[in-house]
């Protein structure tokens, strides 16, 4: 899945950042044209991805755009952005009148990926839905906005069997180091070298995609199935669909399927961990525990930040009884997921296997702060209750 979270605009506004690299050097000397505030120009974008479909011997018609805007947003916007000024200050208008108190003061919202039309209804909207609406808005006044997805910006978290890889999506403007970034959430670690534009019709996969994570979450396999398939259909080069398709097709019985589609995922991209991940949980779950051991062990790459690759890797390690091999792999996702219960409560399980009560109990206070309703926190506080219950009828007996 992808999504983001919540941070200024140029310290002012809580929730947006207007990010320059490098100076704008392009001046618009009447941005919105010559036809009045808001000049009608026709949507030759759309026009543009519409054909790219088709050449993909796909109907445009099967794919509704989530990027479309209604007559009340493009009159709703000609009201809050000047005639003539240069697009940086155009940029950080739309910019205002989406995220201020004032405008639209859109919010934050990660669970779901909502159309611009949505967003704009709603107040509400994750990364790729603020920058769909963002993008679309901004072509209309003659910006050739665009979108960029920052690449190796991973966030983690599980969710039942799913593990929920949240990336980062939004819009920029300009080339070289003229380009200027436009923030929506409180991301304070993006690396913008790793920027990269990246197509319309990419970024109208990406939407199907994260729709059909999201109805795995939801725990609707079958419409998952329906919105991945798209996602494959319109950018088989994308291996997060690939991905989703096959949990999907897994859930749904189709182990066969969902083999295939994880294999289809290395093919698009052979460093892509999410895909062996899944790809080694599958086999695993056939009986082949050595191919997925195998293919478990070769996650275990220094580019690798998952840390429930390095969970699944302590596990193996500890069921066999290579303690200090767990040991270290803990320790990894303890490193890449500070921000989960989880790695706490695997370290609190290791030491508890070494008698070292007093420091497991610790552990179990870290997780419980995170989250008290983790699988691995709630097995840690049983153990230790179970632990406590035993001395206690020792000492009646």
């Amino acid at each position: 899945m992808r999504g983001n979270s919540a941070a200024g605009h140029d310290g002012q506004m809580k929730g947006a950042r207007l990010l320059r690299v490098g100076s704008i050097c392009l001046v618009l000397g009447s941005l919105l044209g010559m036809a009045g505030p808001l000049a009608a120009a026709p949507p030759e974008w759309k026009l543009e991805l519409q054909e790219e479909i088709r050449g993909r011997g796909l109907d445009p018609d099967d794919f509704p755009f989530p990027a479309d805007i209604t007559e009340e947003m493009k009159t709703w916007l000609s009201h809050r952005v000047r005639e003539g000024d240069p697009p940086s200050l155009v940029l950080g208008q739309v910019l205002d009148a989406l995220v201020a108190k004032k405008g639209l003061h859109l919010e934050y919202e990660s669970h779901y990926t909502a159309t611009a039309q949505e967003a704009f209804a709603t107040g509400r909207a994750n990364c790729l839905a603020f920058t769909q609406l963002f993008v679309a808005l901004t072509r209309e006044i003659g910006l050739p906005t665009y979108f960029v997805n920052v690449e190796f910006y991973e966030k983690y978290r599980k969710q039942g069997d799913l593990v929920v890889v949240s990336g980062h999506v939004t819009a920029g403007y300009g080339v070289g180091t003229g380009r200027i970034f436009l923030e929506f959430g409180a991301v304070t670690d993006v690396d913008y070298r790793r920027a990269r534009r990246i197509s319309d019709i990419n970024a109208l996969a990406r939407y199907y995609s994260n729709r059909g994570a999201e109805l795995l979450s939801e725990g609707e396999e079958h419409e998952a199935l329906e919105w991945s398939e798209k996602a494959t259909k319109l950018e088989p080069g994308l291996p997060d669909a690939w991905v989703n398709l096959g949990v999907a097709r897994r859930r749904t019985g189709d182990l066969d399927g969902a083999e295939a589609a994880y294999r289809k995922a290395v093919e698009a991209d052979a460093s892509h961990l999410p895909a062996f991940h899944n790809l080694s949980l599958l086999l695993r779950l056939r009986g082949e525990t050595d191919a997925g051991h195998e293919i478990l062990r070769l996650l275990d790459r220094r580019d690798n930040r998952n840390p429930f690759i390095y969970l699944d890797l302590g596990d193996t390690s500890f069921d066999a009884g290579r303690l200090e091999e767990a040991r270290k792999f803990y320790r990894r996702a303890l490193r890449y997921g500070r921000y989960l219960a989880a790695p706490r409560a695997a370290r609190g399980l290791w030491v508890l296997k070494s008698g070292k009560e007093g420091k497991a109990r610790k552990w179990l206070r870290r997780a419980q702060a995170v989250d008290p309703d983790d699988d691995r926190t709630r097995q840690l506080a049983r153990r230790l209750t179970e632990l406590e219950g035993s001395r206690i009828s020792d000492r009646q007996g």
